[in-house]
């Protein structure tokens, strides 16, 4: 599926997930679900975050599509042309047309591609210019009956984070949206392109991880630090490294592969930033940086998800995330290494 942000995950943990089902209907011929009413709090926890932490008060337009073992509800008639009328949870207090219809296996996509069901949540453009996403995912139960877990986390909290991740997608279609279809169109790569791209070009090379897990150690380390000459030393060493390995490694035919790998280091940084931010607020998941952090990064294994949290840590401690959101989510297409360079040049 081309121009997919994909996010396709397989986590650990159990916890029933919060319902709202005392909602009073929207409108007197709607039918209450209480199933749908579950991602109440997926859409609570993104207005915290956009409200609150990034200081953004406004949301691109968004279809939705949520679905468990039976039904499918959605807010496009292209994924549910005739359904049930259903009331449903609003976002940024604005009302959604949503149905619902029970599917075979298979979803309509927003764009009219036919999907089967499965733990999968992605954003992705519904238009050349970036102006509507759609964003798919299945709802809590969906989750919890495949026995997805996580220690540290707790069920509820796991797939309102791997919501906040993917839904910031959503409002990125304009910038990063834009950019990633230009590269897709521009270049070709024996791996595919998608986030995973530097890790599967490289993952099997013993030098280039252990080099890659110690620029990463740096970063993590450089966001604990409190002192601040401390932290600028070990910040700027940390960024040293990052460049040497672009400039050893990203070679030849894989030169670009240098401006790609600030590209979803910066967007899937800012997607596991968001998640981490509203885990540890107090009105949001309200939980410890020590059970959020693991919890967040799970061990590591997607290398743009890991350093990229690690280099918003990093620029979090350097200024106010309100600051520096702005480009995540705009019009420009913002680096957050770039972020951290100028950051640093103040101090």
């Amino acid at each position: 599926m081309k121009g997919i942000f994909y996010g396709i995950v397989i986590w650990i943990l159990l916890v029933s997930a919060k319902t709202n089902a005392n909602e009073a209907n929207i409108f007197s011929n709607e039918v209450t679900d209480t199933s749908l009413f579950k991602v109440d709090k997926w859409f609570s926890a993104w207005e915290l975050v956009s409200k609150k932490i990034y200081h953004i008060n406004s949301m691109q337009p968004v279809d939705f599509l949520f679905f468990d073992e039976q039904y499918v509800y959605a807010t496009s008639p292209v994924s549910i042309p005739v359904g049930e009328v259903v009331d449903g949870p609003k976002i940024f207090n604005q009302v959604l047309p949503w149905k619902k219809a029970k599917h075979q296996g298979t979803v309509t996509l927003p764009d009219k591609q036919i999907v089967p069901i499965g733990l999968m949540s992605f954003a992705s453009p519904l238009d050349s210019l970036g102006q509507t996403a759609f964003f798919v995912m299945p709802l809590p139960d969906f989750w919890k009956n495949a026995g997805v877990t996580s220690t540290e986390l707790g069920l509820d909290n796991l797939v309102t984070g791997v919501f906040l991740h993917e839904f910031s997608h959503t409002q990125q279609m304009m910038n990063f949206g834009r950019r990633m279809t230009e590269y897709e169109n521009k270049y070709s790569f024996k791996t595919g392109f998608s986030d995973d791209i530097v890790q599967d070009h490289f993952e099997a090379d013993t030098q280039y991880n252990l080099q890659f897990r110690r620029e990463v150690k740096l970063l993590y380390d450089a966001a604990e630090v409190k002192e601040k000459s401390k932290q600028k030393k070990l910040i700027s060493q940390a960024l040293g490294m990052l460049r040497n390995r672009q400039d050893i490694y990203f070679t030849r035919e894989l030169e670009i592969l240098k401006e790609i790998d600030d590209f979803f280091l910066s967007m899937e940084g800012i997607g596991q930033y968001s998640m981490y931010a509203w885990l540890i607020h107090p009105e949001g998941g309200a939980i410890s940086k020590k059970l959020a952090l693991p919890g967040v990064r799970r061990g590591g294994r997607s290398w743009s998800q890991e350093e990229g949290l690690a280099l918003f840590l990093v620029l979090a401690n350097l200024s106010e995330p309100a600051e520096w959101a702005a480009p995540m989510f705009g019009k420009e297409t913002g680096s957050v290494i770039e972020m951290i360079a100028r950051e640093l040049l103040k101090k």
